[in-house]
């Protein structure tokens, strides 16, 4: 199954141009190069919807997601989208054989949504390693979608653990 939200990045980017047209707007304000009649918003206004924009959509998640479980891999990939990726690219991305995913959580929050896979690993004296990744804008259907293919992935590799015999 693949699935990712390519939709949200051009939305994304618009919004990010709309806050940088806002912050030129507030400079001209601030300077007084912007003729008064034309300032129908107190600059100050102007600075806190800013502010509070830039805040609410550096905090809110990662926005682009994409997963493919096809094949024997697990590929999951977030992007941050927000104005300061624009400065560097804050990407999370996991590739790993499924049989290595022991578990995962998923944590609804009122604006973003965590995902934690714990993944088998050897080096880890606890041979568990646990990996976040924060999430927002996912509708329903495909956050269902990915929650029981996750499933499915799981109670396969559970299955396998609880077959498995030695041979010696």
């Amino acid at each position: 199954m693949k699935e990712n939200n390519t939709s949200v990045i051009k939305i994304f980017k618009i919004l990010n141009s709309l806050i940088v047209i806002l912050i030129i707007l507030n400079l001209l304000m601030y300077l007084d190069i912007l003729p008064y009649k034309y300032q129908f918003i107190p600059p100050y206004f102007t600075t806190i919807f800013i502010v509070v924009l830039i805040l609410i959509c550096s905090r809110t998640g990662h926005y682009f997601y994409s997963i493919d479980t096809k094949g024997e891999t697990l590929t999951f990939e977030t992007k941050n989208l927000s104005l300061f990726s624009l400065f560097g690219s804050d990407t999370t991305k996991i590739d790993l054989p499924k049989y290595k995913l022991i578990k995962y959580e998923f944590e609804n929050g009122i604006i973003s949504k965590k995902l934690i896979f714990y993944i088998n690993s050897r080096k880890n004296p606890a041979n568990q390693i646990k990996i976040k990744f924060r999430l927002a804008f996912i509708p329903k259907r495909n956050l269902n979608n990915i929650l029981n293919e996750l499933d499915q992935i799981v109670d396969s590799n559970s299955f396998q653990k609880d077959n498995l015999q030695v041979v010696m």
